[in-house]
């Protein structure tokens, strides 16, 4: 009772003015089905015809078995680790939803949309997933013994140690997908409507080769389903007042801005870039987005307002996050190779053995930020502020430290060899840095800014 009180409590407090644009989600349906599904089903049941929009919510975690949620917008939802066993999930969407850990025992998924849904180490055994578009979806260490999959299409969908034993995956399509062989497919059906990874129709010889079953049916058309959600089909294929495709014409901004979020999920930086550059008047505001392990060489990221977002894993190489509010962010073991963060605030950031090669932080604010183990050689730190920022292990091999304010900061086996510092650069101590000190670190010192 204690965690769904908190987690209400939450949900209204994201209820204010500017939630909606942020958030897309209707918070007062995110209240009553955190209340409880007794209560949620009973809702549903009465007001059958209601949109349900959950678009981006946070139900990680959350007690949602036997809940009804067909027909719902789940677009981007945080369900990792929520339990929805015999949940009714026909036909919802669930693009880029995360469902990581989440348990999804005798679920219901049929027709659903899982476009680049996350479900690695879901338990999803004896789940209905017929007909469902599971293009690019992530199934690694998933447990998927004795799912219905019939007719499903899983093309270009991640399958490293899925475990899809007595699955039933006649007409199912596996085209371009990822380490099929590698998947426990003892007991499985198959039949001559099942596309394999390499385009061609499963036979016998190849069912038998991997521990399957196998079966002729009537031979009917590949499943084929779209695999771009509907934010990315609008903002791909509308033509500009230039003719050219492929660069977004302006669009109502409300209506670009909640389509954001799906968009960096999708990975499509050039199309990202190409909106961003196209309308420069429309605010990237995102805090709180979970965007771990997510691939965005080169995206233009410049003023966005993230505070309190997850990057852990994340390959951001090359991006440009100048003037964003970044504060309480988490990058973990991120990839940021030449990434710009210059004027950023990094304010309690956690950049956890990041890989940080040439990054620009000049003017960043860094205050408490954690860069433990993080590799930060030849990175642009001028006159950025590090005031009691944790530099445990930090390799600043060869970095611009001159102006830098490094109050406080703690700089146990730190790394300086070849580091520039200066007469303005201030030293954990509180006072300015000297010839003498750089010295004794391995550093270079310039008298002069």
């Amino acid at each position: 009772m204690k965690r769904t009180f908190i987690l209400v409590m939450l949900a209204l407090l994201l209820s204010g003015p500017s939630s909606r644009t942020a958030r897309a989600f209707d918070a007062g349906q995110l209240q009553t089905l955190l209340s409880g599904v007794g209560k949620w089903n009973s809702m549903r049941a009465e007001q059958p015809a209601t949109a349900i929009d959950l678009e981006r919510a946070n139900l990680e975690d959350a007690e949602l078995d036997n809940a009804d949620l067909n027909n719902a917008r789940l677009a981007g939802a945080r369900l990792e680790g929520a339990k929805l066993r015999k949940a009714n999930l026909r036909n919802a969407a669930l693009p880029h939803a995360r469902l990581s850990r989440a348990t999804l025992a005798d679920a219901d998924l049929s027709g659903a949309n899982l476009v680049r849904a996350d479900m690695s180490k879901a338990f999803m055994k004896q789940a209905n997933m017929k007909d469902c578009n599971l293009s690019m979806a992530d199934f690694r260490f998933t447990n998927l013994e004795g799912a219905n999959l019939v007719g499903a299409s899983l093309e270009k969908a991640l399958l490293y140690e899925a475990n899809l034993a007595n699955s039933d995956l006649r007409g199912a399509n596996f085209s371009g997908a990822e380490l099929l062989k590698q998947a426990n497919l003892k007991g499985a059906r198959l039949s001559n409507n099942t596309v394999l990874p390499s385009g061609e129709r499963a036979t016998r010889l190849w069912a038998s080769l991997n521990d399957a079953r196998y079966s002729e049916e009537t031979e009917r058309p590949t499943v084929s389903m779209p695999t771009e959600t509907p934010a990315l089909t609008i903002l791909k294929t509308v033509k500009t007042s230039h003719g050219a495709t492929g660069v977004p014409a302006r669009t109502e901004p409300e209506k670009m801005r909640e389509q954001m979020p799906e968009l960096l999920h999708a990975e499509d930086v050039e199309t990202w870039n190409a909106m961003r550059n196209r309308n420069p008047e429309i605010k990237t505001e995102m805090p709180g987005e979970n965007l771990d392990d997510a691939r965005l060489e080169g995206a233009d990221m410049r003023g966005a307002a993230m505070a309190g977002s997850k990057m852990d894993g994340a390959d951001f190489d090359r991006a440009d996050f100048s003037d964003a509010n970044l504060s309480g962010t988490s990058w973990k073991r991120a990839d940021l190779m030449e990434t710009r963060f210059r004027n950023a605030n990094l304010s309690g950031a956690n950049f956890e053995k990041a890989f940080m090669k040439n990054a620009d932080l000049e003017n960043a604010d860094l205050t408490g930020a954690i860069l433990q183990g993080a590799r930060l050689q030849g990175a642009n730190l001028r006159n950025a502020n590090l005031e009691n920022a944790s530099l445990f292990e930090t390799d600043l091999t060869g970095a611009d430290l001159r102006g830098a304010d490094l109050e406080g900061v703690r700089l146990f086996q730190t790394v300086l060899d070849r580091a520039v510092l200066s007469a303005g650069t201030v030293l954990p101590s509180g006072e300015k840095a000297t010839s003498s000190w750089a010295v004794m670190k391995g550093a270079h010192f310039e008298g002069r800014e």
